[in-house]
């Protein structure tokens, strides 16, 4: 990572004393946790921002589609959260955890001496060997505020309060999981650390005991190290365990994390978490913090073509268009069936009556009036 890697340089310009050596590392914590902060949510694969087209230039090589940069990544926390402070979330276990770091490293290579012995190999094997034992230590005892730190921070996915500050963190991690639940992910920061150590600490006196500094014209430091970046090479090769712990010291803790789809197939152990890693291609995510990060999946949209002329050439494809797309004919409304109106039976005709209005003999009598045939 980026600020582990000013710091061990730090370290390294400090020489042997042990006050500058802390105070060089509590600055760089201090300073770089912004961008620390970034590299944890990256390394479980949080990604808030879609990724952008991007044309191939000297930036984005060959073009595709990028997630935004690491200072759009930074806005888009403080903009969710309201405030900046979000960026130095995990400080606090963060800098106990570099103080007991410092002192116990100081502790034990101040009890171990250097070797005695005239004998060249001897004197690199129990170099490493020291260097190693204060790093396995450190390591040991520092680890439980390790992971208070990542899920402080990863509970930013989730907005879970229960690992909002140190205490409520620390107590939900012992409740939920015991003494056990501080040293999760403790195997890979610890093969991380001491393998990533041993090969720092061998470059280094290799380099000093065959003089390669004086051979090849590179200046030394002031405790007779080399100049070479032997701490980057430690990056380097350690990188795939440090992002393997960081992903064990947060699984299957209750947070959100555990649903990304990144984090999936990684629970079970950190032998399977580094496996799943390894064949998905993201053995080193989150490691280029300075540079474009290229999205995985390049099928999402077609990168845009504009046209060759702005202004006949759209107007020519939405006319295609229309001729070329069929025309669907309205089908015919049907007419509802009308309903049978029932006969009305006839209504017999009554005859016609007249009435005869002469009476010779004083009677009156009706009489049907004559029908005509």
């Amino acid at each position: 990572m980026v600020d582990g890697d000013i710091g061990r340089m730090l370290r390294s310009e400090a020489g042997n004393n042990p006050t500058v050596k802390m105070l060089g590392s509590l600055a760089q914590v201090l300073i770089f946790n912004p961008f620390h902060t970034v590299t944890v949510l990256l390394q479980v694969g949080y990604e808030p921002l879609p990724p952008t087209y991007r044309k191939p230039s000297i930036f984005f090589f060959s073009g595709g589609f990028y997630y935004p940069n690491i200072f759009k990544y930074m806005k888009y926390l403080t903009d969710k959260e309201g405030s900046r402070l979000v960026l130095y979330r995990g400080l606090t276990p963060r800098l106990g955890g570099v103080f007991i770091t410092n002192s116990v490293r100081s502790e034990v290579l101040a009890a171990v001496p250097a070797s005695t012995s005239k004998c060249p190999p001897e004197q690199i094997a129990h170099e490493v060997g020291r260097q190693c034992a204060a790093t396995a230590l450190a390591v040991i005892t520092s680890h439980p505020l390790l992971v208070v730190t990542n899920r402080m921070i990863v509970s930013l996915i989730g907005g879970e309060e229960k690992y909002s500050t140190v205490i409520s963190a620390i107590s939900t991690i012992f409740g939920e999981e015991g003494l056990l639940g501080f040293y999760a992910g403790i195997v890979p920061h610890l093969l991380g650390e001491v393998s990533g150590k041993a090969i720092e600490v061998l470059i280094q006196e290799i380099v000093e005991k065959a003089e390669l500094n004086k051979k090849l014209g590179l200046p030394a430091h002031a405790d007779g190290k080399t100049s070479l970046p032997v701490s980057a090479i430690h990056g380097f090769l350690s990188y795939p365990l440090q992002l393997t712990t960081t992903i064990m010291t947060v699984n299957n803790c209750g947070l959100a994390v555990s649903d990304l789809p990144t984090v999936q197939g990684t629970q079970s152990s950190w032998i399977a978490c580094i496996k799943a890693l390894w064949n998905s291609g993201n053995i080193k995510r989150g490691s280029n913090l300075m540079f474009a990060r290229k999205s995985a999946d390049q099928t999402w949209h077609t990168p845009p073509s504009p046209p060759t002329s702005p202004d006949v050439e759209p107007l020519a494809e939405e006319v295609a268009a229309v001729v070329e797309s069929p025309v669907e004919v309205p089908a015919a409304p049907t007419v509802a069936e009308v309903p049978d109106v029932p006969v009305v039976p006839e209504v017999p005709v009554v005859p016609e009556v007249s009435v005869v209005s002469e009476c010779p003999d004083g009677k009156c009598e009706l009489k049907p009036a004559a029908t005509s045939e």
